[in-house]
């Protein structure tokens, strides 16, 4: 890739004599490129020093300006042009490459001038702007607001988005402003960026502050509406740290499209090349991005073979079984952060979550029409395989295994003569108890949602000898929310909680320490919560 790097003070231009010496270690006698960012510090000081080092040495010295950032529009370009973005490393790399294998001075600048930049083009987006160092956060813009179009230098943004607006959305604004033929100032790609014949390569580029995982998932997520939206699939697809603004909390986007030609195949053979520079990543192969529908909602509706194993249909009150799925994810999500505080203290934090994802799974299954709530049986089935779909680690498994149990015998143990009466209830939640214990050593006093889990279901088959439905029920809870509070007390002996010195928890103002219950036990105290009050009101 480059010779040399010449850098200046942090977001400043180096000065003319820091680009001569670089000159000087880079010099060559069949001449020097000079790849420069189009900003006016850099523009001026490189061209003054391309001048002065060709009248004192008479090597021939080009410069190649990258301006690629398409949120300045044409109206507000018109003099200074477009900023240089993450573009700018597709370009060290191809004039390298092209470099190494001996092209012409001529013929590298022609590919650069004449075939990269008009068919180029970025937008980035941050949650905030980059700290300069020696820079209090104080002096930065800090609203509560997605950036859009916002420069490497926390140059302004040419709009801003709620925080609130999804990752989706976000990606779908910026790449309407780099393929849209329809936006009149910022469509520098052209009207056929998106043609079929075209060939592109997509540059995901995180700006400092993004961890890896966060940089795939947005790979993911731009290359799946390029193929949905634009019916893009990327020739190549590089993903990575490429040009980064400090600790910028965001990323950019680059499209280069390239037509059929034959300088655009040696385009792709040059970004092909090995480079033994270590910021750059190479290409990920294309069927990796091929990214296949995953949505759970969709999922449910592949369970006819398993459906035909159960042909028993157990009718119930479709509006009871609605409130109790929406009186669950209300209760779960009004408790999320509590559980998620205590998990933090004596786990991994996750636990809160977890079951809020599954909660919302449920929920969105059912009013999407996935679930059948007139029909208990196949309407649990499919919530069983929603909720393991949805949920993972060891409370997602937990709860599939009971709900999966519980599913199957409401439907084997269901007498038509006898209805469902809160003994149906009793046997199928006993059993699947038992099937659960199979496969956990978790009993009451280890500290575990079985804390809770366990005496609802005992103190349920007792009461349901002599009481009602909501009585039975409201005993249940009674003897969980007790189970549940013990937990204060146990030490545990499952899970990442056993890690955790025993009589840890949150700190009072008086410096006291509280102990604090399984997260696990409060969130089958949530599902519960929810149950009952859909079930009371």
């Amino acid at each position: 890739m480059l010779d040399i790097a010449v850098t200046g003070a942090v977001f400043a231009s180096p000065n003319v004599r820091q680009v001569q010496r670089g000159l000087e270690l880079a010099a060559c006698p069949k001449g020097t490129i000079l790849i420069v960012k189009n900003y006016t510090g850099d523009k001026l000081n490189f061209a003054l020093a391309a001048e002065q080092f060709k009248a004192s040495t008479g090597n021939d010295v080009r410069m190649v300006l990258v301006s690629d950032d398409v949120a300045v529009g044409r109206t507000r370009g018109k003099f200074v042009g477009r900023r240089g973005l993450a573009g700018t490393a597709i370009m060290h790399k191809i004039a390298g490459a092209a470099a190494e294998r001996g092209f012409e001075l001529d013929s590298i600048v022609r590919l650069c001038d004449e075939i990269i930049t008009p068919n180029m083009g970025t937008i980035g987006v941050s949650l905030a702007p980059c700290i300069v160092p020696g820079q209090s956060a104080a002096f930065t813009d800090q609203s509560d607001e997605i950036k859009l179009g916002m420069g490497i230098h926390n140059e302004p943004a040419i709009g801003s988005l709620p925080q609130s607006t999804s990752t989706e959305e976000v990606i779908r604004q910026m790449l309407d402003l780099l393929l849209n033929p329809n936006n009149k100032e910022h469509a520098f790609l052209g009207s056929n960026a998106a043609h079929p014949n075209r060939r592109v390569v997509c540059l995901i580029n995180n700006l400092g502050g993004l961890s890896s995982l966060e940089t795939g998932a947005l790979t993911s997520m731009v290359t799946y509406q390029l193929k949905s939206t634009y019916s893009i699939v990327p020739c190549r697809t590089f993903s990575g740290t490429f040009l980064s603004a400090l600790d910028g909390r965001g990323f950019s986007i680059t499209i280069l499209s390239l037509d059929e030609s034959e300088d655009a195949s040696m385009i792709l053979d040059l970004l092909d090349e090995p480079t033994t520079a270590i910021g750059w990543s190479p290409s990920i192969p294309s069927s990796q991005w091929t990214r296949q529908s995953s949505s759970i909602t969709k999922s449910v509706g592949t369970l006819n073979g398993v459906e035909r194993q159960i042909e028993l249909s157990v009718p119930c009150n479709p509006n009871l079984f609605t409130k109790i799925i929406d009186g669950i994810f209300h209760e779960v999500k009004l408790q999320e952060p509590t559980i998620t505080q205590y998990d933090i203290v004596l786990g991994d934090g996750d636990c809160g979550t977890t079951l809020l994802t599954g909660a919302s799974a449920v929920r969105s299954a059912l009013f999407e029409g996935n679930i059948n709530p007139a029909d208990l049986s196949h309407g649990m089935l499919v919530l069983v395989e929603v909720v393991t779909n949805a949920m993972g680690g060891t409370s997602g498994a937990i709860y599939g295994i009971f709900l999966a149990a519980f599913a199957a015998i409401l439907s084997r143990s269901f007498v038509e003569s006898e209805g469902i009466t809160v003994q149906y209830f009793s046997r199928a939640l006993s059993q699947a108890l038992e099937s659960l214990m199979r496969f956990t050593g978790a009993r009451v006093g280890d500290r575990t949602l079985m804390d809770a889990l366990i005496p609802f279901v005992e103190e349920f088959e007792r009461s349901a000898e002599s009481m009602s439905g909501i009585p039975a029920m409201k005993a249940a809870m009674a003897a969980a929310v007790a189970g549940c509070e013990a937990t204060r007390h146990f030490e545990a002996r499952y899970g990442r909680s056993t890690y955790v010195n025993k009589g840890q928890g949150l700190e009072n103002a008086n410096g006291e320490t509280t102990c604090l219950p399984d997260p696990g036990a409060c969130g089958i105290i949530a599902v519960l919560n929810g149950v009952m009050k859909a079930m009371d009101s």
